[in-house]
């Protein structure tokens, strides 16, 4: 797996300042001949923001130009500075200041990455999006993915899980209506209908993450009664595959075990350590 980008970040290949910027190191490019990323992990900028930067470039100027790479024999795709770009089209410029990059698809959407987490533009389905990306387009582990945004990766891990809520729940996520740690707690609810009703008691009632959890644990009491063997094999059997695992007992020492796995690398990652 190559992992030469991983050492760089932004630094490497974005300025910090325009006033580090040596005029031989930017261009202006037509801005019809600039379009954007279909790889952005960032899907939505928020009308108000949008305005709000739009204004800023009126007044001020581009503080920090975009990074583009060449597609095609005469046009360009935005690697870093969506924002920027998108402001430049509602203002109707007719021109952008660019840092031309030769940069791969991988390469791209690393750096895509690193600048909306750094500066914290991602919303959270979208960050989960981001790094299922990673690992199963670009062959990260999830150790990889952990490293690559500074986290553990029991965080990694719970941000790929908020895929896996109800569409409804994710979209209010995406929205804003609904914070990361109330998704969260949401999730300790297994079952998919029950998440549903504890979200519209959420939007009715406005109940805290603590209350979430509350009533997250005593939808799960049944569990937590079950037999300590069990729960302590389930501990062990978790920490071996380094994921989530549930056991559950039917009639006559019979039950099932089920496995969770978050993307197919993981799935892969699973099997390999099974063997």
């Amino acid at each position: 797996m190559e992992r030469r980008v991983l050492g760089k970040g932004l630094d490497a290949l974005i300025p910090k300042t325009t006033s580090h910027i040596m005029s031989r190191e930017f261009t202006y490019l037509p801005l019809g001949k600039v379009k954007p990323s279909l790889s952005q992990p960032r899907q939505k900028i928020a009308g108000v923001e949008l305005e709000e930067l739009s204004q800023s470039i009126k007044e001020k100027g581009f503080i920090q130009p975009i990074v583009v790479r060449k597609v095609g024999a005469d046009s360009y795709e935005v690697v870093a500075g969506e924002r920027r770009y998108q402001a430049a089209n509602s203002l109707g410029l007719k021109e952008i200041p660019a840092i031309i990059r030769e940069i791969s698809d991988k390469e791209a959407f690393v750096l895509a990455i690193v600048e909306n987490l750094q500066r914290k533009d991602l919303n959270p389905l979208e960050e989960a999006s981001a790094f299922r990306k990673l690992v199963e387009e670009f062959d990260f582990s999830l150790e990889d993915v952990a490293k690559f945004v500074s986290k553990d990766k029991t965080t990694v891990v719970n941000t790929l899980r908020l895929l896996k809520l109800p569409p409804k729940i994710k979209k209010a996520v995406e929205e804003g209506l609904l914070s990361r740690t109330q998704a969260r707690a949401i999730l300790g609810m297994e079952d998919s209908k029950k998440q549903e009703l504890l979200f519209e008691q959420i939007l009715r009632e406005g109940l805290s993450v603590r209350e979430i959890e509350k009533k997250a644990r005593v939808s799960s009491r049944r569990r937590q009664a079950r037999d300590p063997f069990v729960l302590e094999v389930e501990e062990r059997l978790q920490k071996a595959l380094g994921t989530k695992i549930k056991i559950f007992n039917r009639r006559n020492n019979r039950g099932k075990i089920v496995i969770e796995y978050y993307t197919l690398k993981d799935l892969e990652r699973i099997i390999k350590k099974i063997r």
